[in-house]
């Protein structure tokens, strides 16, 4: 039967299905309950067999948390030393049937775990190696508005696909600080660190030691002894402009709001530099806006791009670009509101590309955006596996480096052809 027992800090303890004809009259039971998010630690249930009913009284109660059960409370509950538990969570040799059975018993009961981090500390203090089977992942400079992010979702899809293969785990953190270590690195609960940032690589990350495997995501620091996977956004901004001109494009203009962020300069920068090499480049067709607050949220609404187009269609139509790419897909959908009120159609007279490729934006625009697809998942996926490779083979030499990783563009309806 099924008791459930509604006495205690009106928490319900709900225990395991119980047979009534195993206890002898009055018999006390020892049990492991659920209360909240605690563990009773101890419960003495009494059972009345003579009258067969579906009752029982708690006689005494100690909660306690499983992560706070320690191997002396394995130790008491099972009846053994506290060596004999040691033995038993390390795999030790020389153990009794019996012991092994009831110390099982008691850690199944406690729900007792081990201590990852102190094992961990001990380990290295002596110069080995015992892996926690986690990776931690730490999104630094954003809030934790940015949870439900695609770009948040594509990064984790990535590093769990990884994850999967190699056989761990991956913590994910959002943090705003910069200078302290996040908790799971603190904790000692992880064998490695994936650090996606943007700007610059955090100050936490500089100050861990040496030995220890860390991964920079998506950032480009040439002054940085660790080791950097990231999108290769001047690439992506030279295919992009690419393939304009394959379109028969000459007149190509570039559109963003913030010309401090590291990875929007790489895409201008390849647009840049293919445009210069075909003797095409027009500072006229470039319009590049320094934002005036830097948030640490996600925004939420699409930029006024009023002024930028403003800039870029000054002087009669012949003047005009006939393409505009935009920093990424969000800058993009700015200047989709601002064309649509003036009256100015696309593709024709102008074809608009951009970058990231967030499918539920690109695919709700009208007509659907062409855009580079940064392949966010691919990139964490590559520094995943790199950062596996550290903390399998810690031995091996290795030299830090910048690794980037190639997209694809993905067309949809909003460039056309110029003869």
């Amino acid at each position: 039967m099924k008791f459930i027992i509604n006495s205690l800090n009106r928490y319900n303890i709900i225990s395991d299905y119980l047979c009534c004809n195993a206890f002898p009259l009055y018999a006390d039971y020892y049990r492991t309950f659920l209360v909240g998010d605690n563990w009773l630690e101890m419960a003495v249930i009494r059972i009345d067999r003579e009258n067969f009913l579906p009752y029982c009284s708690i006689v005494s109660v100690k909660t306690k948390k499983p992560d706070s059960v320690t191997v002396t409370d394995v130790a008491q509950r099972a009846g053994v030393s506290v060596g004999t538990v040691s033995r038993v969570l390390n795999n030790k040799p020389n153990i009794s049937a019996d012991n092994l059975a009831r110390v099982q018993q008691a850690i199944t009961e406690l729900g007792y775990k081990k201590c990852q981090s102190a094992e961990l500390l001990v380990s290295r203090r002596k110069g080995s190696r015992v892996r926690a089977g986690n990776i931690g992942m730490v999104f630094s400079g954003i809030s934790s508005n940015w949870a439900s992010h695609p770009l948040i979702s594509a990064y984790t899809l990535g590093v769990e696909k990884a994850c999967r293969e190699k056989g761990f785990h991956v913590m994910i953190e959002l943090c705003g600080d910069e200078t302290t270590a996040p908790r799971c690195v603190a904790e000692g609960k992880i064998d490695g660190l994936i650090v996606k940032a943007t700007r610059h690589i955090p100050a936490f990350a500089k100050q861990l030691p040496p030995q220890f495997p860390i991964i920079a995501l998506g950032t480009m620091d040439p002054d940085t002894e660790i080791h950097q996977v990231a999108m290769d956004n001047q690439g992506a901004g030279w295919t992009v402009a690419h393939s304009l001109w394959e379109c028969g494009h000459r007149r190509i203009g570039f559109a963003c709001i913030d010309s401090t962020h590291p990875m929007l300069l790489g895409r201008f920068h390849g647009y840049e530099s293919f445009m210069r090499q075909n003797k095409a480049f027009h500072p006229e067709w470039v319009v590049m806006r320094e934002l005036e607050v830097q948030s640490y949220d996600p925004e939420e609404r699409p930029p006024d791009t009023t002024s930028l187009v403003a800039q870029l269609l000054a002087g009669n139509q012949a003047q005009w670009p006939t393409a505009i790419i935009a920093a990424n897909d969000w800058m993009a959908c700015g200047l989709y509101a601002t064309l649509q009120k003036m009256g100015v159609g696309i593709p024709d007279p102008i074809s608009i590309v951009a970058f990231d490729n967030t499918p539920g934006l690109c695919n709700s625009l009208v007509p659907g955006l062409t855009s580079y697809d940064m392949s966010f998942d691919a990139v964490a996926y590559v520094a995943a596996m790199e950062l596996f490779d550290r903390i399998c083979e810690p031995q091996k030499p290795r030299e830090s480096s910048i690794q980037l990783v190639r997209g694809k563009l993905v067309e949809r309806q909003s460039v056309r052809s110029v003869s």
